[in-house]
């Protein structure tokens, strides 16, 4: 068996002191270190249970949040559905409404049409009584203008005849008159002719004649009732008259025109100018006569020509109520208008062929 060396034994045992030395020193650092770990382990543990602490808190207030948002959603969706309702019959009565709306504007409209037809109605009744009326108190005119017809035919008729025959002798009489004293005579015998046409005029007013037609000039016409007439010299006569032929009643005419200018005169209190133009408007001739005179009120334009309406204090009311009626005989229409005094007469040149066309 082979000894120890001491010196060798010596130096392991100074190793080994010096090794113990060493890892005790180590194991002081380690425990030092550990200890600070565990100190850190532990303010860490103290740090981490006080977040785990305050999330657990805020945890359980969010939740409580949470819960309490849950709470409001329950709600908001209750009250949703309770909307959601609400607004369905909302929906359901609008419908109802607007259904209600339109049957309501249909009546309207309806009771609208039912009042429209039923013051249509109204205004045709109306009318029809007005006219009704007039009719009546134009029937009862015309049976006292027939009974003043019967009493001018009469009083008039037999003078004239006398006045007549007389005309008649004296011209026998007086074979070799001069050419003035004939014009005089003629001119006496045409003014009986003008007033025995007045007297079948206002019998034709009442039992309304038949036309005479015949195509002629309507410028002859007036030319020839001009040429009759008794025109004081202070009345002048503006003539701007066409050569315009029509089938007419020509003796019917020249009464109108008589009429007509007659009155003239006299609202001119016999100065002024009367003009008289003709137009020829196609179908139609159109005859104007203008006074100078001061015109007439609308009141009297508006019954101008109605029967026994005079402005005159020995007027008899039939002059331009005659007038109306011949024209109308004849398809024609007069109308008057003022200041200045226009009438204005419009005629159809055939009058046949006015009325197949009507």
């Amino acid at each position: 068996m082979q000894k120890s060396d001491p010196d060798s034994n010596h130096r392991l045992l100074e190793d080994l002191s010096e090794m113990t030395v060493k890892t005790y020193k180590e194991l002081e650092l380690t425990k030092q270190i550990l200890n600070e770990k565990e100190l850190q382990l532990m303010d860490l543990a103290t740090v981490s249970h006080e977040k785990i602490k305050e999330s657990a808190k805020m945890n359980k207030e969010l939740k409580n949040k949470v819960e309490f948002l849950q709470e409001i959603a329950t709600s908001l969706n209750e009250k949703n559905d309770v909307l959601e309702r609400l607004n369905l019959e909302l929906e359901t009565q609008k419908t109802h409404y607007n259904q209600l709306t339109r049957k309501l504007k249909k009546d309207l409209a309806n009771i609208a049409m039912r009042e429209k037809n039923l013051e249509i109605q109204r205004n045709k009744l109306s009318f029809e009584v007005e006219k009704k009326t007039r009719d009546l108190i134009k029937s009862e005119k015309m049976a006292s203008v027939g009974q003043l017809s019967s009493r001018l035919v009469h009083d008039l008729r037999n003078p004239l005849t006398v006045v007549k025959s007389t005309v008649e002798l004296l011209k026998l009489g007086n074979k070799e008159m001069d050419k003035k004293t004939a014009e005089k005579f003629e001119r006496i015998q045409r003014a009986m002719k003008k007033i025995s046409y007045q007297i079948e005029d206002v019998l034709d007013f009442v039992r309304q004649s038949e036309l005479h037609l015949k195509r002629q000039s309507i410028s002859e016409i007036l030319e020839s009732t001009l040429s009759t007439m008794d025109i004081p010299s202070s009345v002048k006569i503006k003539n701007d008259i066409r050569k315009v032929i029509i089938n007419c009643d020509s003796r019917k005419l020249e009464a109108i025109f008589t009429n007509i200018i007659t009155n003239a005169i006299q609202a001119m209190k016999e100065k002024g100018e009367i003009k008289i133009k003709t137009l020829d408007d196609g179908d139609f001739v159109i005859i104007k006569i203008e006074d100078s005179g001061p015109g007439m009120p609308k009141s009297t334009m508006n019954n101008i020509f109605e029967p026994l309406f005079t402005t005159k204090e020995t007027g008899t009311g039939l002059g331009l109520s005659i007038c109306k009626s011949i024209v109308e005989q004849h398809g024609g229409s007069i109308e008057v208008s003022s200041p200045p005094t226009v009438f204005t007469i419009t005629l159809p040149k055939n009058l046949l062929g006015y009325y197949k066309a009507n």
